[in-house]
């Protein structure tokens, strides 16, 4: 077996909100999570909105400490011995591609911009022309046509190909996707997908793949981890996890994906039964995780010793 690029051991993350009026509150945003990723392999992290998956992409890309865990990039704490070269080289080796492709560009600035000033801050000037317009080839925009435009006057999916790009020029070993399709075309969201695709098995790139896409998790990553309430609820082949939850809030995550061959009447039962059902399951995936069982080889699913009080 490969060794992880990237492990989390044990993270939890703590946040003291305080509002305008009224006390502080205390949020756990993460909880004890744990999960490994291989070079060239993704693991998508999918759950519902506030579920903690991109406070995951978020301290893998140091934009906070944790408050308790390790996270581990090729076996080494990276919040600790921290040197300048160092810091520079992780921030080389670990890219972030937002959600948004119209936001994380610089309005201002052409493509060539973008593109290039990360080829001088980590790789010099040599070749520079050439490797800017390779890197555009790689992921399938045409150097021509591109590089002298403003991001305004691509598409979103080619802004997000750009970002893409961006990560490759400085040669990035792990890439932190942040719903990198959800604001693309449903008609052009597979052919970034199939770019991801190719990033892992030609470049060997490996993948945090944050979704609550359940469809493209499958087509994309390795393993999946359901998230829920900061807490990992089940992980495992991503196969197995869909085709197979064993947990009882992946079940309900899973079922809520429409189903064209299903009615959308509530023809087979009632509705306001399966909503209390729903709240049932989510009231239990909330309460401390108290470890994992092995259900299947490499598949496991989360208990909390309060079910059994």
């Amino acid at each position: 077996m490969t060794a992880p690029l990237l492990s989390l051991e044990g993270v939890s993350k703590t946040f003291h909100v305080r509002p305008v009026l009224g006390a502080v509150r205390r949020v756990d945003a993460l909880r004890n999570v744990t999960f490994s990723i291989e070079p060239g392999k993704a693991l998508a992290l999918v759950g519902e909105s506030g579920s903690g998956k991109s406070t995951c992409g978020r301290a893998v890309i140091r934009h906070f400490e944790p408050s308790a865990g390790t996270v581990r990039f090729r076996g080494e704490n990276i919040f600790e011995n921290r040197t300048r070269s160092g810091d520079r080289a992780y921030l080389r080796a670990v890219q972030m591609v937002f959600q948004d492709p119209f936001s994380s560009l610089n309005p201002t600035h052409t493509i060539r911009h973008h593109l290039e000033r990360p080829l001088r801050l980590h790789g010099g000037t040599a070749d520079l022309e050439a490797r800017l317009r390779q890197t555009l080839a790689d992921v399938e925009l045409d150097p021509d046509t591109t590089l002298e435009k403003f991001p305004h006057q691509l598409s979103g999916g080619q802004r997000q190909r750009v970002s893409f790009a961006r990560a490759l020029a400085v040669g990035a070993e792990l890439i932190v996707a942040d719903e990198p399709t959800s604001m693309l075309d449903v008609s052009i969201r597979k052919s970034v997908l199939d770019l991801m695709r190719r990033l892992k098995e030609e470049r060997n790139i490996a993948f945090l793949y944050i979704t609550h896409d359940i469809a493209t998790a499958h087509y994309i990553a390795e393993e999946t981890a359901v998230m829920y309430a900061g807490q990992v609820m089940e992980r495992g082949p991503s196969d197995a996890v869909i085709r197979n939850p064993r947990h009882p809030y992946s079940r309900l995550l899973i079922s809520a994906v429409p189903d064209p061959a299903k009615r959308f009447d509530d023809a087979d039962g009632d509705g306001l039964a399966f909503t209390r059902q729903a709240e049932a399951v989510r009231a239990s995936a909330a309460r401390p995780i108290s470890g994992y069982r092995e259900v299947a080889p490499d598949h496991f699913v989360a208990y909390s010793d309060a079910d059994h009080d």
